[in-house]
């Protein structure tokens, strides 16, 4: 798919059913092939609509379908405590719907996530996965920075792969 044929842009808040729904379908997902990463019940509207209201949810739309999303935060104390504030952003929940799979979506968010990052004076993009999946990530131009344990609120102790890709200034 050409990237002329979508459109990247925060999400609005009449759009968080779409969004909320579009995250629960790729937590579904994920369960046929490994085990629950998500649970689609804390996916709701009321997990998304902060995140919008802040300008921190990303979507790809392809006509006039949300087809992608994805959370770009400019702190991330839960999963990289150890780093100085200010000098990168965070992506989270990158999800694409099924139906738009292999077709370079999930690339052109993490394009559109370091774009934002470089505008906003940041020179790292990272992200925090599930180690099986690091290799996709290394794939999209991310390096490993190490794999840690991490205890999160809702699904207790994770381990997980940091990631991370350097910018060229903007």
């Amino acid at each position: 798919m050409a990237r002329e044929d979508f459109e990247l842009g925060p999400a609005t808040l009449d759009e968080a059913a779409a969004v909320s729904r579009l995250l629960q379908e790729a937590a579904r997902w994920i369960t046929t092939w490994r085990a629950q990463l998500w649970d689609p019940a804390l996916l709701g509207e009321d997990f998304v609509a902060p995140f919008i209201a802040r300008g921190e949810m990303l979507t790809l739309k392809t006509g006039g379908e949300i087809a992608g999303v994805m959370i770009l935060e400019l702190e991330d104390p839960l999963f990289w405590p150890d780093r100085p504030l200010g000098e990168a952003a965070y992506v989270h929940k990158l999800a694409v719907r099924r139906a738009y799979a292999g077709q370079g979506l999930a690339a052109a968010l993490l394009d559109y996530g370091a774009d934002l990052t470089r505008l906003r004076g940041r020179d790292r993009l990272r992200l925090d996965c599930h180690p099986d999946l690091a290799n996709y990530y290394a794939g999209l131009g991310f390096r490993p920075v190490d794999e840690r344990v991490v205890r999160h609120p809702e699904a207790g102790e994770i381990r997980v792969a940091r990631m991370e890709r350097r910018l060229d200034p903007a």
